[in-house]
């Protein structure tokens, strides 16, 4: 038996104990510097459109994993009031079916209304939607997965789609932010008219080996109290981003399966090995060649 083989060797059900150390890991929420330059932004925007009419967007583009849903929620957040106060913002995410009818649909249901029947007819969502939307005028319309619009052979679908939006923006004076992957940019050749109103794109590319990833990961040595994470700060900080990517998801996620091993241990230190088992929890059958904790990156 190979040492690859006895890491995968299944030990039964994590404890109670040993998921919530999983579960702080995952609840760890790191407002690094490029969130908070795309929040200014749209902090900004939906001040400016408060007073001014100008209609206007901003689409946020990203591979997935990146963080996209997660600065969706940070901004609705911090927009968000009580539910008897207007002002917050409407927050939908798409499917790949998504069309006219679909998006109304999705804007129907972010206002309010109840459970809408299978194909209910455009006219009457469009008439629901318009009426919502005068009696909550909301600080901004945080679209999520927003790349299902252009996504395929389907440009006349996403033109009728961006249009829709378009109308609604002009109407009711709300900026767009949209999140999706580089998809995204095809909108500029589908609709330049939407384009030409959320005219602003920020993309979060996946980190670099730099001082933001260090500071990043420091976040986490900080923030996860369960068990030592030091490990991070020093000998695996290069070997993490080998193994990520720079990814935020993955990188997460590889934290906190080896932050669960680590539970386990009676030091409940975050080693190499803990990594090594944490990096084929997150990603499957790894070679030993290609495991950086095994290799002694640093």
């Amino acid at each position: 038996m190979t040492m690859s083989d006895d890491m995968n060797k299944y030990s039964g059900p994590r404890s109670p104990e040993t998921l919530k150390v999983g579960e702080q890991v995952l609840n760890v929420v790191v407002d690094h510097q490029v969130f908070r330059r795309i929040r200014d932004a749209c902090r900004d925007l939906i001040h400016t459109m408060r007073t001014l009419r100008t209609p206007s967007g901003i689409l946020i583009l990203a591979e997935s994993g990146m963080g996209k849903t997660l600065l969706l929620d940070l901004i609705n957040r911090e927009f968000s009031k009580t539910s008897q106060m207007e002002g917050n913002c409407l927050q939908v995410a798409l499917d790949d079916a998504v069309d006219q009818r679909g998006i109304a649909s999705a804007m129907a249901l972010a206002l309010g209304y109840p459970a809408l029947p299978s194909r209910p007819a455009l006219v009457a969502l469009n008439h629901m939607v318009n009426v919502g939307l005068e009696r909550r005028r909301a600080a901004a319309l945080l679209i999520d997965e927003m790349q299902h619009v252009c996504e395929g052979h389907k440009d006349i679908t996403a033109r009728a789609a961006t249009d829709w939006l378009k109308v609604r923006m002009d109407t009711f004076n709300f900026p767009v932010i949209g999140a999706g992957t580089r998809v995204l940019e095809r909108l500029a050749v589908i609709n330049p008219q939407f384009v030409s109103r959320a005219s602003a794109s920020y993309v979060i590319h996946p980190f670099a080996f730099d001082d933001q990833w260090r500071q990043l990961l420091a976040a986490f040595a900080q923030a996860v109290q369960a068990v030592d994470l030091n490990i991070v700060n020093a000998t695996a900080c290069r070997a993490l981003h080998t193994a990520t990517g720079g990814n935020m998801r993955m990188l997460k996620r590889l934290l906190m399966y080896a932050c669960m091993h680590a539970a386990t241990q009676p030091q409940k230190i975050v080693t190499s090995e803990s990594l090594s088992k944490g990096l084929r929890d997150a990603k499957g059958d790894v070679h030993e060649a290609s495991d950086p904790f095994q290799r002694g990156q640093s």
